[in-house]
């Protein structure tokens, strides 16, 4: 009998902060500065098909502290955390040789990571705040946030963030993100899809499989595209930017 695995991104896919339109269902997260993860409706009824369909598997950017914060029961305690640093098997217990390569990786680009922490301090004093990822002691991204919460200004601090950093910094050796009020710079070799790949080597044969990808972010797409079955929440950046990529090339109404 073939089996479904399901990898889904967790925030602002299952569940919200307030801020971010959450706040109108159960909470399933606790959050250092308040902003509690919640379940809406629509959330909550996906995450029930997710679990009644099959293995639900978390691939997170959470670190293995905030994913501990997860008041969710999966099932299983298998995880890709870290934005892909981290495996968790099916005890729950990291790929120690997954975490040996990602710390390697990592540690060689510290230094900048350091640089770029102080630049932003630098730059915006309490106007942001910014700090590395660390997983078992080593660092394996860089995150920025705005403290402010008006969109435009978010938007704005964090597009002068990152201009700022890439005229200080070689940032060759990372990838960069943004979405909403996080702007990331993860170092190249440490990725979701990479990790997505390990563990579904680990756990599926492909032939007997049929796989299904969860996500929000145009972050997730690489490692959704392993997937037999892509989903995305409307509204969200994923679905956002193909919309605007549909309506800008013509294909809506066409042949209407």
């Amino acid at each position: 009998m073939r089996r479904n695995i399901i990898l889904t991104d967790l925030d602002d896919t299952l569940f919200s902060s307030a801020q971010k339109g959450g706040g109108v269902g159960p909470q399933v997260t606790v959050a250092k500065n308040g902003h509690h993860g919640h379940m809406s409706p629509v959330q909550e009824g996906l995450f029930r098909m997710l679990f009644a369909a099959g293995e639900v598997i978390p691939v997170t950017a959470r670190s293995s502290d905030a994913f501990a914060r997860v008041q969710l029961d999966f099932g299983t305690r298998r995880a890709i955390l870290a934005n892909g640093a981290v495996i968790l098997d099916a005890s729950g217990e990291p790929d120690q040789e997954w975490n040996a390569r990602t710390a390697e990786i990592g540690l060689r680009c510290e230094g900048a990571m350091e640089g770029m922490v102080a630049a932003v301090t630098e730059e915006f004093g309490d106007g942001a705040r910014s700090w590395i990822v660390r997983e078992y002691g080593a660092p394996v991204y860089f995150c920025v946030k705005m403290n402010r919460q008006e969109p435009e200004a978010v938007e704005a601090g964090l597009l002068h963030a990152g201009l700022m950093l890439e005229e200080r910094f070689d940032l060759s050796g990372f990838q960069h993100h943004v979405n909403g009020n996080n702007l990331s710079f993860t170092p190249l070799g440490i990725s979701k899809l990479d990790a997505c790949a390990r563990l579904i080597e680990q756990v599926a044969d492909r032939a007997e499989v049929t796989l299904f990808g969860v996500g929000d972010s145009l972050t997730d797409l690489p490692f959704m595209r392993l997937c037999d079955v892509m989903i995305t929440p409307s509204g969200s950046q994923i679905a956002n930017q193909a919309m605007r990529r549909t309506v800008g090339e013509g294909v809506l109404g066409e042949g209407l």
